[in-house]
């Protein structure tokens, strides 16, 4: 008998149970199933087993973009490493439920249109017990009924049911269980069902909001409208910021919650936030906290989140049950997480427990931080020594021959260089590259190997002053220093000098600006002073430090009256080392004035007559003498007469 054809498609007596529902009447059309007689495979409603487990798989449904990928997987690799062939049914007929990583499944029964729901809902009810049993999102696609549950115990339990529930009609039902939840269609309808369900739960008296396992709320069930969804999460928010902008306190308990970066830009909708319980959510990386940057939160319950197991292996998440404080044991580690930054500083209590008070400066009124200095010095004393100091060293610095500069340094002095290129200006084609200073880069973090960390240290004034000498030749800005005296005793100085300087015949167009800093420990060495140890770090000037770099200096202060014009440019000695410092007493006899108009020749250059003028007109005073002398160097008011000696 030929086969029925309907149009160009053709069709068979027999269909799977997910295509026809071929339960007609009250008579059961009875089937047998026979080898083939060859010694083939069983077939299964007219279709080999592997077939309709392949099948099988292909129609279940998945969460696009969460479990999709363990379907997959597990559809590829069920049987590696197992015996038998590829595509054999599993033992005992069933195959374990793939776990979903937001605890949500979703049932399918089909042919279930056939019977009410209340009726069905009631024989899964009484098979599920005492397991609690709450179906979200009941509805009804062609002849299959389907909703979702949101633990994993449940789905199993209802996974094991399938076909062996006996229906009125003779049949048994089909329980279908597959991970995954649908998509949120946020229509007008679902957001005013939203703000009613939140209205019933709002505590106006304590500004808090209870949305405890928001998603079974009984007036919810029809709906699927679960907090860990982005767009029904951030409704909640819109709806608070509507009509509760008071909101001080929000219950998140048990809401499937793993990710809240989605927050960043919504904080301010809840500004007012001082008490939050996440508990017995999903969030598995403290990461997440810094979404609620900026908010007021002081009361924080993070317990039964996969990320406090981190912290528990370590000892480091422990409570006493006897008082409410931390236990000794405890150090503290996820106290400093959550406090971290600017995550959430003002924490006090966390998981129920009193938290040390948190380090904070909170000041009454406001107080405005004092300008910043160009220049620090522990001790004015060595004001002089320091000047002189830096205008001898960087005058030789920049000039071609540095070998005057081995008296600048101690017979044992040690240096060592160091270089990286600036935060967010790497080594790109628009950046000048530091290719000769990397070859010399003693970074002890990532110069491992001892024998290169010991050639890289220059030891002895000769090493030292013969790789300065071959180092690209320079022209530092002065007026960019930043100079620190940090420590000045009779045995011992120590400076650091930061500024810009440009590196001359580099092959570049424009010469690069680059960036130094300088950490030099000073010692006395005869009648002056020499370097000890010195650290060089250098780096690119970024584009804000390479503008204001070489520009003119601040016009100098107008001259007093009757003050002596200093002297032009000293000639630099050939050896940097300073003399000592003179000590000012309050009124120095004439001995004292007398040293001190022989220190201002050498320091200025003048002649003996204009020095004793220059420090008459200061009051004696040889810091400020020195300075109003630069000034006036630098404006080229200076007599030729001066200099006469």
């Amino acid at each position: 008998m030929p086969k029925p054809h309907f149009g160009n498609k053709q069709t068979t007596w027999v269909k799977d149970d997910r295509e026809r529902d071929y339960r007609i009447n009250d008579r059961i059309r009875r089937v047998t199933f026979k080898q083939n007689r060859q010694g083939g495979k069983k077939e299964y409603h007219g279709k080999d087993w592997s077939q309709a487990i392949r099948e099988h798989l292909q129609d279940e449904d998945v969460d696009m973009g969460i479990s999709s990928a363990s379907g997959r997987n597990y559809n590829k690799n069920y049987n590696k490493g197992k015996k038998g062939r590829k595509g054999s049914p599993v033992p005992n007929g069933r195959r374990k439920l793939l776990e979903s990583p937001t605890n949500w499944y979703k049932i399918s029964l089909p042919h279930g249109d056939k019977f009410e729901k209340n009726f069905l809902l009631k024989v899964l009810q009484e098979k599920v017990a005492p397991l609690p049993f709450m179906p979200i999102a009941w509805q009804v696609f062609g002849t299959t009924c389907t909703f979702y549950v949101d633990e994993d115990k449940v789905a199993e339990k209802l996974r094991s049911l399938d076909k062996q529930i006996q229906l009125p009609n003779g049949f048994k039902l089909f329980v279908r269980v597959y991970p995954g939840s649908p998509n949120v269609d946020m229509n007008t309808e679902l957001k005013e069902k939203i703000k009613l369900v939140m209205a019933k739960r709002y505590n106006s008296a304590t500004k808090a909001l209870d949305l405890t396992k928001f998603h079974a709320d009984p007036d919810l069930q029809n709906y699927f409208c679960a907090l860990f969804k982005p767009i029904v999460f951030l409704t909640v928010l819109e709806i608070i910021a509507e009509n509760i902008p008071e909101l001080e306190a929000l219950n998140l308990f048990d809401n499937k919650i793993s990710i809240l970066s989605f927050l960043k830009k919504s904080t301010k909708k809840i500004s007012n936030l001082k008490i939050l319980h996440m508990g017995n959510n999903k969030l598995r990386e403290m990461a997440q906290l810094d979404a609620l940057q900026g908010l007021p939160i002081v009361d924080l319950i993070l317990d039964g989140n996969p990320l406090c197991d981190k912290f528990k292996d370590q000892a480091t998440y422990i409570r006493t049950s006897a008082c409410n404080t931390w236990a000794s044991t405890a150090p503290l580690i996820f106290l400093s997480a959550v406090r971290s930054g600017k995550r959430l500083p003002k924490c006090i209590k966390l998981d129920g427990i009193d938290l040390p008070p948190p380090i904070s400066f909170d000041i009454a009124e406001e107080h405005h931080l004092p300008d910043p200095q160009q220049t620090f010095l522990c001790n004015s004393d060595g004001s002089s020594i320091v000047r002189q100091f830096l205008e001898q060293y960087f005058h030789i610095f920049d000039t071609d021959n540095r070998q005057p500069l081995l008296q600048a340094y101690h017979e044992n002095a040690m240096f060592s260089m160091t270089m990286a290129y600036p935060y967010g200006y790497g080594k790109d084609k628009n950046v000048s590259w530091l290719n000769w200073y990397a070859t010399d880069n003693r970074n002890l973090l990532r110069l491992q190997d001892p024998d290169r960390r010991s050639k890289l240290l220059k030891q002895g004034h000769l090493s030292v002053v013969s790789f300065l000498q071959e180092m690209p030749q320079t022209k530092h800005d002065i007026h960019s220093f930043n100079v620190d005296l940090t420590l000045f005793t009779p045995q011992m100085l120590c400076l650091t000098v930061a500024g810009m300087f440009r590196e001359l015949k580099s092959g570049h167009k424009i010469p690069p600006t680059r960036y130094f800093f300088r950490t030099l420990i000073i010692v006395p060495a005869g009648s002056g002073f020499c370097i000890a140890n010195e650290q060089l770090h250098i780096t690119n000037a970024t584009p804000d430090q390479a503008r204001e770099a070489f520009k003119a200096p601040p016009p100098p202060p107008p001259a007093q009256p009757n003050m002596v014009a200093p002297v032009a440019t000293t000639s630099s000695p050939s050896v940097p080392v300073l003399p000592a410092a003179p000590v000012i007493p309050a009124v120095p006899d004439a001995a004292m004035k007398q040293e001190m108009v022989q220190q201002m020749s050498t320091h200025s250059g003048m002649n003996m007559e204009w020095s004793m003028k220059c420090l008459e007109e200061t009051q004696w005073d040889f810091q400020r003498a020195s300075l109003v002398f630069q000034n006036l160097q630098s404006a080229g008011v200076i007599p030729p007469e001066a200099f006469v000696k």
